[in-house]
């Protein structure tokens, strides 16, 4: 149940709400989620079960990445540098929310932490933990040099795909990331093959736009993946129906947000 309400608030933040929305939406998720995370806290509490653990990681989240919450996004970079000094010292859940969220402002200090680490990690949890930071980052700059990384020696071709989609499902990447994609699409499926290629053609379904979509149509018309043509076709279907609900509420959102929001999203 919780699972489906926060990720129903995602959905809304990435795709629903428009520019001029967006810091009242994120200010009255704040209200709304803050309480619940005060009452789980942030630290593990001895002898606390599994669901709660999942709780905060999913709650930590939420209020990092969908509501921006400054004391949450700023407690991830603690708990993330901590991890990267010792990461035996950090709860592996929670670690594992809050590299995500630390990338989120993160800059190129960070970045190079996060591709030292990838390079002698203690376990192959602790190597994803860093890796699936690097697609999450906000600075233009840095995504691109997360796209050039994937295709480099330097990543595994099982994994190169995971971070170029990474980047794509970022709404700071998602442009950038596209681009690359069309622009590599050579190395790209060198790196994946047919089959891992048609993870790239599934996650262009995170599109909500009918610009990109019709880009989406005339690219892979124009390079087919024979092993995804039920992908490519879901994939329209779900950028299709998420224009269309987003043309339904966005304006029902607004007006929503209007009487329920506060003014200038604080």
């Amino acid at each position: 149940m919780v699972e489906d309400v926060l990720g129903g608030m995602g959905y809304i933040a990435q795709h629903l709400v428009n520019d001029s929305d967006r810091d009242a939406y994120r200010a009255w998720l704040r209200r709304y989620l803050s309480p619940a995370m005060k009452e789980v806290g942030w630290e593990p509490k001895p002898g606390e079960s599994d669901e709660q653990k999942t709780l905060r990681s999913r709650l930590f989240s939420a209020l990092g990445y969908d509501a921006r919450d400054p004391e949450t996004l700023a407690e991830a970079r603690k708990i993330a540098d901590k991890a990267l000094a010792d990461p035996a010292s950090v709860d592996r859940e929670l670690a594992g929310s809050a590299f995500p969220l630390a990338a989120l402002n993160g800059d190129s200090e960070f970045f190079d932490k996060l591709i030292a680490a990838l390079k002698s990690p203690k376990s192959p949890e602790e190597y994803y933990m860093y890796f699936f930071a690097l697609p999450q980052f906000s600075d233009p700059k840095l995504l691109q040099r997360t796209l050039d990384y994937a295709i480099s020696p330097d990543v595994r071709s099982q994994d190169a795909l995971q971070l170029v989609t990474g980047v794509l499902a970022n709404p700071a990447g998602q442009q950038l990331a596209w681009s690359f994609i069309r622009q590599h699409w050579t190395e790209i499926e060198k790196a994946g093959g047919p089959f891992a290629s048609a993870e790239v053609v599934g996650a262009t379904s995170i599109f909500c736009d009918a610009a990109m979509r019709d880009q989406v149509t005339e690219f892979f018309s124009a390079h087919k993946v024979e092993a995804a043509e039920r992908t490519y076709k879901q994939s329209i279907e779900r950028i299709n129906n998420c224009v269309d609900l987003k043309s339904q509420q966005e304006s029902q959102l607004a007006s929503w947000l209007g009487q329920h929001g506060t003014a200038g999203g604080k």
